[in-house]
């Protein structure tokens, strides 16, 4: 009944920055609001049993992803790059159907867990040899191509932003001389 309570306390934060995130108009708010939510959703794995997924979770989003989100807005200059003043209404109200379809989804995988696969095995074997080796068994594995995909795609994203912001500053030197 514990981890129900917790459970349900860290979805309630996840929704609630969630709505922060598409609502608030200030850049510096929905960072906020969007660490409070990648620490609701590394509390929710930390719950569910996943310790080590929780733990990337934290370091790679709730950091990383975060600290260079700060820095991009303090880089861009937000006279320029203010928002519409339009509201997408059908936008919201196709995404509020998906939203709960898979907030419903994660509490039936929560509440049933491990334990609904043929004869349990699956929960067997995570208690035989333990969650992190099983997801870097299966990292290396099976999903070998897809983790290196995303490793791929976090580099040209790094290379991407140090190009924006070389261009930026040689854009400002070259306009002071």
């Amino acid at each position: 009944m514990g981890k129900l309570i917790i459970f349900g306390f860290f979805s309630l934060m996840a929704i609630l920055s969630g709505i922060g995130i598409i609502t608030l108009k200030n850049p510096v708010y929905v960072v906020i609001a969007l660490l409070s939510s990648l620490i609701a959703v590394a509390g929710i794995f930390f719950t569910a049993g996943a310790e080590l997924v929780g733990a990337l979770q934290l370091l790679i989003y709730a950091v990383a992803i975060a600290i260079f989100y700060i820095i991009v807005i303090s880089a861009v200059p937000w006279q320029k790059a203010k928002k519409s003043e339009t509201h997408h209404r059908f936008e919201g109200l196709i995404s509020l159907p998906v939203v709960l379809l898979l907030y419903i989804e994660m509490v039936v995988v929560f509440l049933l867990g491990v334990k609904a696969s043929p004869n349990g095995e699956i929960a067997k074997f995570i208690e035989k040899i333990g969650n992190a080796e099983v997801i870097g068994a299966i990292l290396f594995s099976k999903y070998f191509l897809a983790f290196e995909v995303v490793s791929l795609v976090l580099l040209v994203g790094m290379i991407g932003a140090v190009l924006i912001g070389r261009k930026e500053s040689q854009t400002y030197e070259d306009d002071t001389t």
